[in-house]
């Protein structure tokens, strides 16, 4: 009967303390999102490589993840890193500031862009290869 108890003792202890674990509150630091219609960038990145966005809105282009760097975005081809800008606005909704030479945004700050019409926009950064989102208007 000892040894039976010996045996059992560990197991119902373990589970006494898993239950004491159950239903406590989380602890830890809420994760923040990013606001809708923003796109963020870091150093050398855009934060997400797809965004939505309503016709119309305002979109903040918020370089301030990490400090930022300095970036030229415009509507373009490619994955970033080179100047690739489209010179004509193909869809016809682009933010004038991203056709031709691109929109230079410094390290920093946080500034908006208007879309406004329905479609798809390449936008790249022609300093940082891989820095690429693409940007759905509805």
């Amino acid at each position: 009967m000892k040894r039976l108890a010996l045996l059992i003792a560990p197991f119902a202890l373990i589970s006494l303390l898993v239950l004491a674990g159950c239903g406590k509150g989380s602890t830890s630091t809420p994760q923040t999102s990013t606001p809708a219609n923003t796109i963020g960038m870091d150093t050398n990145n855009f934060t997400s490589h797809a965004i939505t966005v309503p016709a119309n809105q305002p979109v903040t282009l918020d370089n301030t993840v990490d400090g930022g760097a300095l970036h030229i975005l415009c509507v373009g081809t490619g994955n970033g890193g080179s100047n690739t800008c489209d010179t004509t606005d193909k869809v016809g909704g682009a933010p004038k500031e991203f056709i031709g030479q691109g929109m230079q945004v410094q390290a920093g700050s946080k500034d908006t862009v208007t879309f406004t019409k329905a479609g798809t926009y390449h936008v790249i950064c022609t300093l940082h290869g891989g820095m690429f989102i693409d940007v759905t208007v509805q």
